[in-house]
């Protein structure tokens, strides 16, 4: 038979009220009551209504994240901190993976409008034009990753691109290295050009020849092909790239090649995954701040949940280069020692 809230109530000899007060946080409790409402729900096996709790919360605990490729080691450390931030908010965070693709994005957002959640993340750059609005009109709070717009129920957070490709090539020039070429992501995502252009810029600026550039797919796989076609032209002493799972592909075929990194060749990778610190040689990279994207993310939701009527906001994050083993003097120079 299954526990109801009244045999709770029972249990711990309190009232149906003060055990929904306690499930919901709706309103404060003495520690004695609380410690023996939940003593009796652990002890009943009582699993809460789910329907009966948004009720009377007066609105949805559910909450969407949406994420590009949850086989991508960015995306943990992003989804596990939104999560725990939902969990000690009493919310429940639903995650749908779009694999790239914007058609899936927008299926992805009807299906949480149908389930009527509260507010969404939208972690991806594949997204309908349509999306935003969508959610809006339908009083459905978002906030999305480098998308530019804020309005009311729409937040975004950036992310400091241009501060991490800065620091990379400022590190690799200091070593010596003048002929650096870059490795990139898929040209339809808003991300990868972002840090593409970055990189062209500050290359420019700084008077780094900068004219080898190839666009892969963010793959260890892309990394390693991608080199193979870098290699056929011009044989830089320095590779920045795109993301680091790329980078990892460019140590391979490095490998394979007969190069030494970071003698023959050095590479710095993006996003600091935590394969990067166990690559050989252990990986220079920018590191992205995933944890605080996930925590950063629940709390815009949160804030335009409470108070929809004052909109959403910009949230910037920045970004800093991890010096590793891939990253040396060129050997031409006279170093060959990692720094």
């Amino acid at each position: 038979m299954s526990v109801s809230i009244n045999d709770v109530a029972r249990r711990a000899g309190v009232s149906i009220a003060t055990v929904s007060h306690v499930l919901n946080g709706t309103r404060g409790t003495r520690p004695k009551t609380r410690e023996r409402v939940l003593a009796a729900i652990q002890e009943l096996g009582y699993s809460q209504n789910q329907a009966a709790r948004n009720l009377a919360m007066g609105r949805s605990t559910l909450l969407g994240l949406i994420i590009s490729d949850i086989r991508n080691p960015f995306f943990p450390d992003v989804t596990a901190a939104f999560q725990d931030q939902a969990l000690m908010h009493n919310m429940e965070a639903l995650v749908l993976n779009t694999n790239y693709d914007a058609q899936r994005t927008l299926q992805s957002v009807k299906r949480l409008i149908g389930l009527q959640v509260s507010a969404v993340a939208i972690l991806t750059s594949q997204i309908d034009p349509g999306v935003m609005d969508m959610l809006r009109d339908r009083e459905v709070a978002a906030v999305y990753l480098d998308l530019g717009r804020v309005d009311r129920l729409i937040g975004n957070i950036l992310l400091d691109y241009e501060h991490g490709i800065t620091e990379a090539l400022e590190h690799l020039t200091t070593l010596g290295h003048r002929l650096i070429a870059y490795i990139g992501g898929p040209t339809h995502l808003h991300s990868a050009q972002q840090r593409k252009k970055a990189f062209l810029e500050r290359a420019s600026q700084m008077g780094i020849e900068s004219s080898i550039t190839v666009d892969a797919d963010f793959t260890v796989k892309g990394g390693y092909f991608a080199t193979s076609k870098l290699l056929k032209s011009r044989t830089p002493t320095a590779v920045v790239c795109g993301n680091d799972l790329t980078a990892i592909g460019v140590l391979h075929r490095a490998y394979d090649g007969g190069l030494r990194v970071p003698e023959d060749l050095s590479v710095v990778g993006f996003d600091d995954i935590l394969l990067a610190e166990y690559t050989q040689p252990a990986l220079t990279t920018v590191a992205v701040p995933r944890m605080e994207i996930g925590k950063m993310a629940f709390q815009a939701l949160w804030d335009m949940m409470n108070d929809p009527a004052a909109g959403g906001r910009e949230y910037r994050l920045g970004t800093r280069l991890v010096t590793r083993e891939s990253s040396a003097t060129p050997l031409a120079i006279g170093g060959g020692q990692a720094v």
